[in-house]
């Protein structure tokens, strides 16, 4: 196993498990440095003897995706720290007897020794979200690190400090397009090397989209450096049905321009047992059906000899996505019809006219650019599947702006600016929202299913070293209106033709909602879902009568809560 599990109690450090080649693991006499990700500036005996010199862990010029884990059984002291984005969620949890903290929630929360309590002030954030991001979780008194944050357990005082902003990364030179363009492909290969020199056998898990594809023509340039004998490797998920075989012709696609050695793995559809199963080893919350899909593609790569995959999950929450985008729009609309009773009138006629259009909640948008509060947005509405109106049928309109701004509290926390000179509608907020909240839970949660099989995964989109490149990237070259992720589209048109970097976007075309309905393999799991105090009868009716986003969270949390607190 890749996790780590460790326990300081009545003044002694009990364990210090987990550790294996997939970490660099240094120890002298009871002091011990785990290093889970990629760390680039200094090596983990460095950072220890570091640590003897100035019984500090010295963070400054690290870069990479990585966690630090430091224990310290002489001076009662265990330091926890995620850089920028890191990889790996940690966990921690203080008890009655000491401290307990760790890589696999659910190891955590069975070996802490707390008494496991729901916090039920989350659950607005999951039914939103699909997801918890931040610093909570669903276990009231167990905390996962933040990006950045550095905790500190000192003879039973427990400390947070965030160590890592964004405006640490800012640069007194901002880039124009081609500058980033140059800047981003340097990059990718310094790290692609980086990442090769540490786990040679690795996939790129292509979907063929820009994302993976331009890591993949990175990483055929890295393998053809030092591979003569073989072609460089990709692997992806495959579930056969019709709904999905636009994503397979999508990818076959790319693996056929790129020229990869390829290796596709079968998912069976899901089944309540299989997932009951996994949210037993995680103890985490998917966001999405495809996550699931991450142990069987884990479980098919350790088969067929790889160590680790290169994942492209981060790309849209640094280099653009549709959230800026719309407030772009937004803006648009607003010159365009500038008396807001009028905006809301074009509105309402077009919801008439062809409902679920995508002018109407641009146009309102118009209205509320300003109000951080208003659910749909940017900055709050996570993707189309967010359904307000019954977060706050179930939990009342405060909990659901509870929710909300705790969300974006992240943002805070990592001081990124409620607006600035050059960006004075927020597009930055917009955009990071959506990376620092999802963006890093999801790409957590798959290396946790990764692990369930031994197997690491690589997110070169959140290596503090792009983060540092994109956040230097000039406003209106980073947020260009109609054509997100505009920087990198051009440098992969660098390495294939044109029209694969400007392809659209496919949406993951799932079954879940078949499988949601009467016949589905999820059915008679639906209609064994639990009643829950917040859930009322009636409400819990009309909730299983539809298929859609809202039920399969509602499925997930009732399989989840059975594994943890029902017997």
């Amino acid at each position: 196993m890749i996790d780590f599990f460790g326990l300081f109690s009545d003044n002694k450090l009990h364990s210090l498990e987990g550790t294996d080649s997939c970490m660099d693991f240094v120890s002298k006499s009871e002091t011990s440095l785990l290093v889970q990700g990629l760390l680039i500036g200094k090596t983990s005996q460095e950072l220890l003897d570091i640590y003897f010199k100035t019984s500090t862990l010295s963070v400054n010029g690290l870069e990479g995706n990585f966690v630090l884990v430091l224990a310290d059984a002489v001076h009662q002291t265990v330091l926890l720290y995620r850089h920028l984005v890191g990889s790996y969620d940690t966990y921690y949890a203080q008890t009655a007897n000491g401290f307990c903290f760790g890589s696999n929630l659910a190891t955590l929360a069975r070996r802490s020794g707390i008494s496991l309590r729901l916090d039920e002030q989350m659950l607005p954030v999951l039914f939103l979200y699909r997801i918890i991001p931040g610093y909570r979780t669903l276990f009231d008194g167990i905390f996962k690190l933040l990006p950045g944050e550095m905790v500190s357990w000192k003879s039973g005082v427990l400390q947070r400090e965030q160590l890592l902003t964004m405006p640490m990364f800012n640069e007194t030179n901002k880039t124009n397009e081609t500058e980033s363009i140059e800047r981003t492909e340097v990059v990718l290969d310094e790290m692609l090397c980086d990442w090769y020199s540490r786990k040679p056998d690795s996939a790129v898990l292509l979907s063929g989209g820009v994302d993976s594809m331009i890591l993949q023509a990175h990483w055929n340039k890295i393998w053809r450096r030092f591979e003569t004998c073989r072609s460089p490797q990709s692997a992806a998920v495959v579930l056969n049905h019709p709904y999905t075989k636009s994503d397979f012709d999508y990818t076959i696609s790319a693996v056929r321009q790129l020229g990869t050695e390829h290796l596709n793995i079968d998912q069976q559809p899901l089944r309540a047992e299989e997932m009951s199963n996994i949210f037993s080893q995680t103890g985490e919350m998917p966001n999405h059906v495809q996550s699931f899909y991450f142990a069987t593609l884990a479980e098919g790569m350790k088969k067929a000899g790889f160590e680790a995959g290169i994942c492209g999950e981060g790309a849209d929450g640094m280099f653009g996505n549709s959230c800026p985008d719309d407030i772009l729009s937004a803006l648009i609309w607003q010159r365009k019809i500038p008396v807001p009773i009028i905006r809301s009138l074009a509105a309402t006629l077009l919801d008439r006219i062809k409902p679920q259009n995508y002018y109407a909640p641009i146009l309102r948008l118009a209205n509320h650019i300003t109000d951080f509060d208003y659910p749909q947005h940017p900055q709050n509405n996570a993707a189309a599947f967010t359904d307000f109106n019954r977060v706050e049928e179930l939990f009342g309109r405060d909990g659901m702006l509870e929710a909300m701004r705790y969300r974006r509290s992240i943002l805070d926390r990592m001081d990124v600016p409620l607006s600035s000179t050059d960006d004075p509608h927020s597009l930055l907020r917009a955009q990071l929202i959506g990376f620092f909240g999802e963006g890093i839970a999801t790409a957590t949660y798959w290396c946790s299913m990764f692990h369930l099989h031994g197997v690491e995964m690589y997110n070169p989109f959140q290596d503090s070293r792009l983060i540092r490149v994109v956040s230097n990237i000039q406003i209106d070259a980073r947020f260009v209106h109609g054509n997100p992720k505009q920087i990198l589209k051009k440098a992969l048109a660098r390495s294939v033709p044109e029209e694969f970097s400007r392809r659209p976007k496919l949406g993951f075309g799932q079954p879940i909602f078949s499988w949601l309905a009467p016949g589905g393999c999820l059915y008679d799991a639906v209609q064994q879902i639990d009643d829950q105090p917040w859930l009322t009868p009636k409400t819990k009716q009309k909730i299983l009568a539809t298929p859609n986003w809202f039920l399969w969270t509602l499925l997930c949390y009732d399989l989840w809560h059975k594994t943890f607190f029902c017997p």
